[in-house]
């Protein structure tokens, strides 16, 4: 899904298992911040293996860039908190 903004976002900082993440919850479901691409088109392109293997992808503005968010499963999660 493509994001105009994150106004309908919540910011929020998860523990997984790669450590300390940057994070947003969209429509209950959390995700996490992978890469950012110059376009949208690559983006969209570098989604493509995350949605094949099921997972949920945001792409949001970010500044100049285009960020891709994954979602990850609640059970790998060791804790969230709100970001500041």
């Amino acid at each position: 899904m493509i994001l105009n903004s994150l106004n309908d976002t919540r910011s929020i900082e998860v523990i997984t298992l790669a450590g300390r993440e940057q994070g947003l919850v969209f429509l209950g479901k959390t995700f996490v911040a992978d890469q950012s691409y110059s376009n949208l088109d690559q983006a969209i392109a570098a989604s493509r293996k995350d949605l094949d293997l099921g997972f949920a992808v945001l792409i949001t503005p970010d500044g100049e860039l285009f960020r891709v968010w994954v979602s990850v499963p609640n059970q790998i999660i060791y804790q969230s908190a709100q970001a500041a």
